[in-house]
């Protein structure tokens, strides 16, 4: 557990969460406007409410960036005073003021809070896809299920200790959050693994039904939930990797963490409509296996 007192305020850290966050966010306006342009002309199960959770993540990930800037801004603007206060000191590495400590932590209880949102709804995304694949089992998505509630109740628990009065801690200094991530990426892989299992599995009775050029349409699919899977899982375990060995650095992953969160599940969301055929044919050979 780092010191607070030991924390880098250094203007490269903040400009690089910046960076970060700016390029995702330009992808994922690109990618939003085409996901709803191809919901709008194709029909597929539950749309509407398809539409209203990509709609609410890019909301809450749009308000992320926007207070990242705000962030960014006001701090560089306090590092600035204090580099000309110290203006004798040729390089300031560290600055450890209460002053840094407020305004880091005002601004970073809502971003914490919307981030922690948009998962939820980005896992639940997730679970579902595996619900439908499997055949609307319910007993198939229970631990699922349980995990995506531990990784709630870790990240408002994360957020709430931020906000606590005299508890004036950070993001990626308390355990809450980290933890949250671990349930976030154990609920991932084991969604991938369920649904690409289930998956491979209807494509070894679909062979015997259909032939083996159906195969390849099957591999696609499983392709597609791999690529999404390892795209949503990747920057979680780079945060819990950085947060071993630099804390401090974390922050530039959780920028990148805020906008992935809702470029996973829009890519996701795109690929159904676009494959939807395979899918629905997926469905049927899926009671026949």
């Amino acid at each position: 557990m780092p010191d607070r007192n030991e924390i880098n305020w250094s203007r490269e850290l903040f400009l690089y969460c910046v960076a970060a966050e700016w390029f995702l966010y330009g992808i994922y306006v690109v990618l939003f406007c085409f996901c709803v342009k191809t919901l709008r002309r194709c029909r597929v199960r539950h749309r509407r409410a398809l539409f209203i959770a990509i709609s609410v993540i890019f909301l809450f990930c749009t308000l992320h960036w926007i207070l990242q800037l705000v962030n960014a801004g006001e701090l560089l603007t306090v590092l600035e005073e204090r580099a000309q206060e110290k203006a004798h000191v040729q390089r300031l590495k560290k600055v450890t003021t209460k002053e840094l400590m407020e305004k880091w932590n005002q601004i970073n209880i809502v971003m914490g809070a919307l981030y922690v949102t948009s998962n939820l709804i980005a896992d639940g995304i997730f679970i579902y896809r595996c619900y439908c694949i499997w055949g609307f089992r319910m007993r198939i998505i229970v631990v699922p299920i349980v995990l995506l509630v531990a990784t709630g109740c870790l990240g408002y628990a994360s957020v709430i200790a931020c906000g606590l009065e005299g508890f004036s801690e950070f993001l990626f200094i308390n355990w809450f959050f980290p933890l949250a991530v671990v349930f976030s990426v154990l609920t991932n892989l084991l969604l991938m693994a369920l649904t690409a299992g289930r998956i491979w599995w209807i494509a070894r009775g679909a062979r015997a039904v259909m032939g083996p050029t159906v195969v390849k349409q099957y591999r696609t699919v499983i392709a597609m939930i791999l690529e999404s899977g390892a795209l949503y899982c990747t920057p979680g375990l780079l945060y819990l990797i950085f947060f071993a060995i630099r804390p401090s650095s974390t922050q530039v992953i959780f920028a990148a963490l805020a906008q992935v969160v809702g470029i996973a599940p829009t890519i996701i969301v795109v690929r159904r409509v676009s494959c939807r055929r395979t899918l629905q044919t997926l469905m049927l050979v899926s009671y026949m296996v």
